[in-house]
């Protein structure tokens, strides 16, 4: 459509347009003006749809011979129809266009509820005559075209009938006809904020385990720890592949069509060769000008950890003779990064220093050698001074040097111009952590090292996402880099690091613990074990969730997607969790010599961690029945609907070109057919992008507005397909779950209650307690069809909500029923 500048210009000599023969020419020279100009009827663009929007009717037109007919325009507003427009050819009667206008705003009304008839305003136009009225009316508005000139008192009367004002508080009383009770949250029927702030102590088996645990399951930057780049790294020859399903899920799909220009980087235990011939090639290079090589993966994927260790480790020893290597923390740059280069280069020279201990650029030697070029242009100043006296030319150099090396840009100039320049060496500066930057930060930082590059002739290694190069390398700045190779580090798979770790936490146990130790039950007794049973625990839990064929192996797995450091601390969540029964742990490696987690009680932790009850901030999990009564008509349903359509397209190239990315606004105008409002949708997609449920071509995890595109991440399809037919999934998010109905809400309440008084509730309880939700949510179901005609179809969210509870319950009822149907997410 034009945008409302050129709507404007048109309206303006709207009474002398010309040229208007067809239909078409009717919609949009006539119409669309009409519709949308502030000096009409200011209608905002976004609420007007053309004839794609609606699926053809069958309505009976033109004496019933004509089927799949549909409006040229509708208006839409709080996801409700409420003006429908025909346009016609100026050689056929405009009383013909308002008798089928009339005929579809009927059949739309048909589909609410009765009494509601949101379709309240019609309008039809063939170029020269406009008739508007309301649906089930005569028109009440009988103009020619050219006396809808701007101050005109036919204007004013169809601004008074249908004016944007006028259309969007008919929308709002529809709204309020319909609007739902306030929702209740059943932990406000059991206890309150208190309950959900109550936490639970750690199990006191693994108090023992709390040193290892810290050292190596932290998340916290482990980049500069030998032991973790030495030896926990895992290498591509170490990486295993997910199962089938998760596999479609989590890999790099962009990784498929990016070409020979992108190279897997195959790091082993003693080499890397890609990088190490870039490098090489490089310092070979007769050329004097720098290099910039991008290294590509997602976000936790490993790229700092790679770089480390390549440095430490990989350099084959001839390069790391003669290469000098500098580390720019990203993390740690000012928000805005316009104008950072001196913040660059005092990074630069600060990380120079320690990465190259036997060079401190600050000897009175190495200033002479970093500042040879200035010297040498003031020589002369230097002579004229020798002939006063030796003591001025050393007082003159003595303030030269504390010029230059306060100038960060000339210090920084000066270490590479020494090392690159006069030493025919490398200088290797890494700029990283920039793949965890907003989208816009990425591109400054891609520019910053450009420029960088060009100051000091360095070999630059840039880290950046994926989807970044591939969505701008055909634009500026990222364009400037066509020519280059691209490395690419795809991460490890959750358990292949998981056993790395393993193994130095049980050679740490080893040597560091006394060979007896000892804990108390919660009855008070004892507990004396050798050290070899915390070995034996932290293996059985290990084999318990990866090895054998459990679910929860795949919904770990999900959840922390490429994320290496979340994947650490969810494990270390694990093993601590006061959820885990030490007197358990206790009987079961003491007797059957096995440690045996149920698929529930790992479900718990990762959704409680160390608190006694779900809440929004309490673990890893999220609660995907989740709305905010802010919102302008909410539901449970909205954020399954949501996922459930981005997975259903993610194999589709969306608004931006890339696989599975679809702006907001398009996820709006499919769910608007369902009876969301667009900026319920838009606040869903908020925070389903701070949940990582789905994730933004913006990069940044704060909000989206309707022009950013999104797409679905494995987290969010694992809650949808996975957690959603899971009793202790469903129970556990009730506490917080808002229920529009108050007494269903108090009969959750007291299953709630029950737990927090025996501080543990039996799943015969817990299915009771979900299928009182079912009873509920099947009865919003229905509500919201009888309200909005495409709510709730078979392949929607809302409906596949229903039938994933409803297959928990059966598999409760009777485990070894196997489904009738494959599930409709199931797909490679």
């Amino acid at each position: 459509m034009p945008d409302h500048s050129d709507l404007d210009k048109a309206a303006i000599y709207f009474p002398q347009i010309t040229g208007v023969e067809t239909e078409g020419d009717v919609e949009i020279k006539v119409i669309l003006p009409i519709l949308s100009s502030s000096n009409y009827l200011n209608i905002g663009l976004d609420k007007i749809k053309n004839k794609t929007y609606l699926s053809p009717s069958n309505l009976d037109k033109s004496a019933g011979k004509l089927r799949g007919y549909f409006p040229d325009f509708s208006i839409w507003s709080n996801a409700l129809p409420l003006l429908v427009v025909e346009a016609k050819s100026p050689d056929v009667k405009v009383e013909e266009g308002y008798r089928e206008a009339a005929l579809y705003a009927h059949n739309l009304n048909q589909l609410y509820k009765s009494g509601l008839n949101p379709c309240h305003f019609i309008l039809a136009c063939n170029g020269t005559r406009l008739l508007a009225g309301a649906w089930d009316a005569e028109p009440s508005i009988d103009v020619d075209i050219a006396d809808l000139v701007i101050g005109s008192s036919a204007l004013q009367s169809l601004r008074d009938f249908c004016g944007s004002h006028l259309i969007l508080d008919h929308a709002r009383r529809c709204l309020l006809a319909m609007k739902v009770k306030k929702a209740v949250h059943p932990y406000n029927k059991a206890g309150g904020q208190a309950l959900l702030n109550s936490k639970k102590a750690f199990n006191d088996f693994a108090a023992e385990l709390a040193p290892v645990l810290r050292r190596y399951f932290t998340s916290t930057s482990q980049n500069d720890d030998k032991e973790i780049y030495e030896k926990g790294y895992v290498g591509s020859d170490d990486i295993t592949t997910y199962d089938a399903v998760l596999e479609a899920l989590l890999k790099d799909r962009i990784v498929g069509r990016r070409g020979d220009i992108t190279q897997d980087l195959n790091p082993t235990r003693s080499s890397e060769p890609r990088l190490t011939g870039a490098i090489a090639e490089f310092k070979s290079a007769t050329l004097n000008q720098g290099q910039l090589q991008l290294i590509t993966g997602g976000v936790g994927s490993g790229k700092s950890l790679f770089a480390r260790r390549y440095k430490e480790l990989l350099q084959p020893e001839h390069l790391k003779k003669v290469t000098h290597w500098a580390f720019i923390d990203f993390n740690t740059a000012p928000d805005n990064l316009d104008g950072a280069e001196i913040w660059i280069c005092e990074q630069f020279v600060e990380s120079f220093q320690k990465e190259n201990a036997g060079f401190d650029p600050y000897e009175s030697e190495n200033l002479n050698r970093i500042f040879a070029r200035d010297l040498q242009k003031r020589r002369g100043v230097y002579a004229e001074l020798s002939k006063i006296s030796e003591s001025e030319v050393i007082r003159q150099r003595a303030t030269d040097f504390q010029i230059w090396q306060d100038d960060p840009r000339k210090l920084s100039f000066g270490i590479c111009n020494y090392f690159v320049g006069s030493k025919s060496e490398t200088v290797v500066v890494v700029m990283d952590n920039v793949d965890k930057l907003e989208l816009k930060d990425q591109l400054s930082a891609f520019q910053l090292s450009l420029w960088f590059m060009s100051l000091t002739n360095a070999f630059i290694i840039l880290q950046m996402r994926d989807e970044t190069y591939e969505r701008f390398k055909d634009r500026p700045p990222l364009d400037t880099y066509r020519t280059g190779v691209i490395f690419h580090v795809t991460p490890p798979r959750f358990l292949d690091v998981v056993k790395r770790r393993l193994e130095l936490s049980l050679e740490y146990l080893s040597i560091n613990v006394s060979d007896t130790l000892e804990y108390t039950l919660s009855n008070g007794y004892k507990i004396q074990y050798p050290k070899t049973m915390l070995g034996d625990f932290l293996h059985g839990i290990y084999i318990e969730i990866f090895s054998r064929k459990h679910v929860i192996s795949r919904i770990l797995q999900g959840i922390a997607g490429r994320d290496v450091r979340k994947a650490l601390d969810m494990f270390q969540s694990i093993l601590t969790s006061g959820h885990l029964a030490t007197d358990a742990i206790t009987s079961q490696a003491k007797g059957a010599g096995e440690i045996r987690i149920p698929e529930y009680t790992v479900l718990k932790i990762l959704m409680r961690t160390e608190y006694r009850f779900y809440s929004d901030v309490s673990g890893y999990v999220k609660n995907i029945f989740h709305f905010d009564e802010n919102w302008t008509n909410p539901n449970n349903f909205i954020i399954g609907d949501i996922i459930f359509w981005l997975t259903d397209n993610r194999k589709k190239r969306g608004d931006i070109g890339l696989e599975g990315y679809f702006s907001v606004k398009t996820i709006a105008d499919s769910m608007q057919l369902r009876g969301y409002a667009t900026e319920d949708v838009i606040a869903a997609c908020s925070w389903l992008l701070k949940n990582e449920l789905i994730e933004a071509d913006h990069m940044n995890k704060s909000s989206v507005s309707e022009d950013d595109s999104v797409k679905v991440t494995a987290s969010g399809f694992i809650h949808l397909r996975i957690l959603c037919e899971r009793i202790e999934y469903i129970y556990s998010v009730l506490t917080v779950t808002p229920i529009l109905n108050e007494d269903v809400a108090a009969e959750i309440g007291v299953y709630i209650n029950r737990e927090n008084q025996n501080d543990k509730i039996s799943v015969f309880y817990m299915a009771q307690c979900v299928e009182k939700f079912l009873k509920y949510l099947e009865f919003e179901h229905a509500l919201r069809c009888s309200e909005f005609p495409e709510f709730g179809s078979e392949r929607s969210g809302a409906s596949f909500l229903i039938e994933q509870i409803q297959s928990a319950l059966t598999h409760f009822r009777n485990p070894s029923k196997k489904a009738a149907q494959p599930n409709l997410l199931d797909w490679q």
